[in-house]
């Protein structure tokens, strides 16, 4: 039997928040540069330089992607940012899982109105995207994941765990 593998980037959406801090910090670095050039020579250098620290760490969260890969058995997520920096998320067995299910499928009901179960969000958040969600034994609690796989990817968690595999 060969190794069945499968592996999706998904790019996430980039926040309201993420994008309104870049501008006001683009603006106020164009300020600090104006007033340290042109009245107060060298007096607003200093911010401008932290403000441009602060402008790099919003672009980096920007630039965030979700990976998801199957291997034999084993569904990994993992955030990678900037295309450079990669760390795992979560790893599910599928002797752990309990069911895979599009949202807002009524087998996930009961998961949803229970307030002990553990919720992670590693979409794109893009209204338009296709989202599914995986349930999965945590230690003594259940977690639930949100994330959009691909149809290859559902077809082979199927092959191998058809009963807790629901397809839309």
């Amino acid at each position: 039997m060969g190794i069945f593998e499968n592996t999706i980037l998904v790019n996430k959406k980039v926040s309201a928040g993420n994008l309104v801090g870049r501008i006001l910090c683009l603006i106020l670095i164009a300020f600090c540069l104006l007033v340290s050039f042109t009245i107060l020579p060298g007096i607003l250098l200093a911010p401008a330089v932290l403000i441009g620290v602060i402008y790099y760490f919003l672009f980096i969260e920007s630039q965030t992607e979700y990976e998801y890969t199957y291997i034999e058995g084993r569904l990994s997520f993992a955030k990678i940012k900037a295309k450079r920096r990669r760390k795992e998320l979560a790893r599910v067995e599928m002797e752990e899982m309990l069911l895979i299910a599009p949202s807002g499928a009524g087998e996930l009901r009961a998961y949803h109105g229970d307030r002990t179960v553990s919720r992670k969000d590693f979409s794109s958040r893009n209204a338009s995207a296709k989202t599914y969600e995986v349930v999965y034994k945590l230690g003594e609690g259940i977690a639930l994941i949100v994330f959009e796989p691909d149809r290859n990817m559902l077809e082979l968690m199927r092959s191998r765990n058809g009963h807790k595999v629901v397809l839309e």
